[in-house]
Parts: structure tokens; sequence; C-alpha cells
């Protein structure tokens, strides 16, 4: 088990909207993808996705399967509209100029040393 913190600091992501004490909630899983489909797919608790996608809708989805938190990736600019959806839904939203692929390895890293 992780936290959010840890993934956080090693994705060295930013802070775009977070609720109070995010730092303390758990990571079982990590999930990355662009297609809401398979999002969707997902099974299991405490899930943190990485995405690429810049819509309101990812949140949503987020929230469906009970994610934990969304990290954007790609160093894409995150639009104010989708940092207020964040903010109202009260889920965490981060920002890392990091590929999705140097996300999912360097994750990889610190599951691999704990």
């Amino acid at each position: 088990m992780y936290t959010l913190k840890s993934i956080i600091d090693v994705l060295q992501a930013s802070l775009v909207s977070v609720p109070p004490q995010w730092e303390s909630r758990e990571v079982k899983t990590v999930f990355a993808s662009d297609l809401i489909s398979d999002i969707l797919m997902v099974d299991g608790e405490h899930i943190v996705l990485i995405t690429s996608l810049l819509s309101d809708q990812v949140l949503r989805t987020a929230d469906v399967i009970g994610a934990t938190a969304v990290v954007m990736v790609n160093r894409k600019h995150i639009p104010m509209a989708l940092q207020q959806a964040a903010s109202k839904q009260g889920l965490p939203l981060f920002h890392s100029t990091l590929p999705k692929f140097e996300s999912c390895v360097r994750i990889g890293r610190l599951m691999e040393s704990i």
C-alpha cells in the first residue's frame, strides 16, 4: 500500500486541485489510459488514474470507478474548467510534465522498492 503523496512525489507532479488531507490517501492500484472505455473497465479500489485526457468527462469517469486521484501527464496545460470541476467533486487533481510512459516506469520502480 502506498500513499498518494509518495506517488505524486515520484511523478514530480504539481497540485492543481486538492482537498484537505489528500497526502495520506491510500493507493493500491495505478491505471494509465486515454480511453474512457478502458478506464471504465478498471476494477478495484484506491486507484490513481494517469491520463492525458483534458475533458471533465475524465473526472466523471474517475468518479464512477472510485478513483482516489487523477494525474494529468504529457506537459499539457490544465484548463481552468477542469480545475474547477475537480474541486467541486473533491477529487485530487495533479499535473506532471512527464510523459505517460515515464510516469508508469517511475511508479513501477517505486512499487518494486517497497
